[in-house]
């Protein structure tokens, strides 16, 4: 029988199945080492059965697929210690181990009352105070808040006060001066109230009274004073008048009698005769302060002021003449009465001399005794003109105020009357924590405040003048007035809070910051808050990027805010600083924590 022979190109597909082979007739030997490739194996053709027990792939890659190998498919022990094992960046985060880390030391930081928690490889500063920042390299940094342990990046409330005298000011920025050329002339000083605030303090000194001939005893009345807080809105203005000192009578010199002191306001004014020398000084002007413009005119007798633009004033001391004890001192609600009876609060003549204003009237003037006719009463804001009786030359004149005092008159006998004090005033409806001080005798009210300008508002006496011939006269002591308040919170400023330097034990080369913040606008992360990190002391920073890990606990205000930065490029150094730059925003800081490596 002839032998034919088989081709592997007359086998077609399928001519051969599995069943007509026997057990071992295909073996590994009859097959030559590509005759079964991949494509030929089905899947779950090869099982882990038909696989050795021992595999080796050392020589091979395997390549899984993403979460093809979980937790669950390791054994319970997984022996790495001779592997390298490379992660890509980003894989595992530390940042919950930080963060406890930094609220660990917040914690033991406030637990033992320390401001700054030194830790093995960093610090806390829990802000108890302002010893961990630097004041020197900070910026803006006066929202430091003692009571709440904390930093804020809005404009520190900053104290104010403007000083007025008769024609000068103190605070050029917020006032302007009043001029006082002449009796009868002169402007307002004005005082505008900055932003932000709703309320201004007031103090007023009314001026001393002058007195007249060279009599030891003579003295004219200290001034009054008064103060208050006043509601005011931004931008609004005020009009400030100061009293001028009384015109002491010029000694010796008869024709300067009919000199009138320059008191804006209605200080009162004397009168005398031109045959005796022996004349009587001028009342002090009041000090006040308006809500609206007053003209000079408005303060003659005759003139109308509106009460209601009437805040505070500080009455002005009684002129004093001669003999006849002391001019009447200024403030309180009513005047004193000048003369002998010096010192009593009444709107009654003392004899010749003038009665104290009150707050509905001025103080009655004197009368002389059996001639002459009475001296002026005063009225609303003057005081009353002295007069003569008979041939004789006057008294003291009345010091201005809410209501003046009226003057004093001279009588037959030779005793010259001395004018009574005017009244203060803080009855206005917007004026809060009012209160008023008269004068006693020939001191002004007043003077023990710590806000106290020396050499205002104190009447002058013969003892002051030195009974020198002075063919000039003397003035008594002006008025005054402070106003004052604290500007409030201005908004958001740029703030620049540095820490002092911490020394690390060795050179590091990165840095974390953990800072607890809290908002109060609606900040942008890493523009509005910045954090940076040096560490040679501050000459050199670089910038963290702050991501936002939640809140401290629960839904609390303060969050925990993170950050790390790579300092190995900066000059080598071991001095550890932070920085964090504040803007455009309000935001608390409560604490900060940095940590190097």
């Amino acid at each position: 029988m002839a032998i034919n022979k088989l081709i592997k190109s007359a086998i077609k597909d399928a001519n051969i199945e599995g069943d007509p082979l026997k057990d071992g007739v295909a073996t590994t030997a009859k097959f030559v080492g590509d005759s079964v490739e991949s494509s030929e194996i089905n899947n779950n053709t090869v099982v882990a059965d038909d696989l050795a027990s021992t595999l080796n792939i050392s020589s091979k890659t395997v390549t899984l697929p993403n979460t093809s190998v979980t937790a669950g498919k390791l054994s319970n022990t997984l022996d790495l210690s001779s592997k390298t094992v490379t992660l890509p960046t980003g894989a595992v985060s530390f940042d919950r181990e930080y963060n406890n880390i930094a609220l660990l030391g917040f914690k033991m930081a406030v637990t033992e009352s320390l401001t700054v928690f030194n830790l093995v490889d960093g610090i806390v500063d829990e802000f108890h105070d302002e010893s961990g920042t630097d004041e020197a390299e900070s910026t803006n940094d006066g929202g430091y808040c003692a009571s709440n342990d904390l930093y804020q990046n809005n404009q520190a409330p900053a104290p104010f006060s403007a000083g007025f005298s008769t024609t000068a000011i103190t605070s050029p920025g917020t006032s302007t001066a009043g001029t006082n050329p002449a009796n009868g002339s002169g402007t307002f000083g004005t005082f505008t109230v900055p932003s932000g605030n709703t309320s201004i303090n007031l103090y007023a000194w009314g001026a001393g009274g002058g007195t007249g001939e060279c009599t030891p005893s003579t003295i004219g009345g200290g001034g009054g004073y008064t103060e208050g807080a006043l509601a005011v809105t931004a931008g609004q203005t005020v009009h400030v008048v100061v009293g001028e000192g009384g015109l002491s009578i010029p000694m010796c010199n008869p024709a300067n009698n009919s000199d009138q002191p320059h008191s804006l306001g209605g200080g009162g004014k004397y009168d005398g005769g031109t045959t005796y020398v022996s004349l009587g000084g001028a009342g002090g002007g009041a000090s006040a302060i308006f809500t609206s413009p007053v003209s000079i005119p408005q303060f003659a007798p005759g003139g109308s002021i509106s009460a209601p633009t009437v805040t505070i004033v500080g009455g002005g001391g009684g002129g004093n003449s001669h003999a006849a004890g002391l001019g009447g001192a200024g403030g309180g609600t009513a005047g004193c009465a000048g003369g002998t009876n010096a010192g009593a609060e009444q709107t009654n003549k003392h004899n010749n001399s003038g009665g104290g204003g009150d707050q509905e009237q001025g103080g009655q003037g004197g009368q002389a005794a059996g001639c002459g006719p009475s001296a002026q009463t005063g009225g609303f804001f003057y005081g009353g003109k002295a007069d003569a009786d008979c041939s004789h030359n006057g008294g003291g004149s009345g010091g201005s105020g809410y209501y003046g005092g009226g003057g004093g008159v001279r009588s037959g006998s030779g005793q010259a009357g001395a004018g009574g004090g005017g009244s203060s005033y803080f009855g206005h409806p917007q004026i809060t924590s009012g209160s008023t001080e008269e004068g006693a005798a020939g001191e002004g009210g007043g003077t023990t405040s710590p806000l106290y300008v020396a050499g205002t508002n104190e009447g002058l006496s013969m003892a002051d003048r030195l009974c020198t011939p002075d063919p000039a006269g003397g003035r008594s002591e002006d008025g005054y007035v402070l106003i004052s308040g604290v500007q409030p919170t201005g908004g958001t400023s740029s703030t620049t809070i540095i820490s002092n330097a911490f020394t690390s034990t060795t050179v590091p080369t990165t840095s974390r910051i953990v800072v607890f913040e809290e908002n109060v606008d609606t900040p942008t992360l890493n523009t509005d808050i910045i954090a940076s990190i040096s560490r040679d002391g501050g000459s050199n920073y670089t910038n963290a990027t702050l991501a936002d890990s939640g809140y401290v606990t629960g839904s609390s205000g303060q969050r925990i805010l993170t950050g790390q930065a790579t300092i190995s490029g900066q000059p080598s150094g071991q001095s550890m600083r932070w920085k964090l730059a504040l803007a455009n925003n309000t935001v608390k800081i409560h604490g900060v924590s940095l940590s190097w490596a």
